[in-house]
């Protein structure tokens, strides 16, 4: 299976099943995707909203997975305790909408890498 296929059948998956129904790679796929849109769309919040803080560590390890540290170490930022800063939220949410890091053709590696 080519790198575009298992991609897009990992966001099938993930879409009719949901994030926690997915393992591995597709799991990882799926989490980048779904910080993209909730990001592009709602913000940070809606992310949060949706999977919880304690989730931000699955995020992170999907960015950390594709070369994204700078977005992997502000998702890990959101999960100490207390309240979260605005300006926290504020930058996680810009590097997710900036893609700042990586690129689709970190992903096709990521799955190219785990076949």
């Amino acid at each position: 299976m080519d790198s575009d296929t298992a991609i897009r059948d990992a966001l099938e998956l993930g879409e009719r099943h949901g994030l926690a129904s997915l393992t591995g790679v597709q799991k990882l796929v799926f989490a980048i995707s779904e910080a993209e849109v909730y990001c592009d769309k709602d913000g940070i919040d809606g992310l949060i909203d949706r999977y919880g803080v304690p989730a931000m560590c699955t995020f992170a390890e999907a960015f950390e997975a594709v070369g994204a540290t700078e977005i992997a170490t502000a998702l890990l930022a959101l999960t100490k305790d207390g309240p979260i800063p605005e300006a926290l939220l504020a930058r996680a949410n810009t590097l997710i909408t900036d893609r700042r890091g990586y690129a689709y053709d970190n992903l096709e590696a990521l799955v190219n890498n785990s076949a």
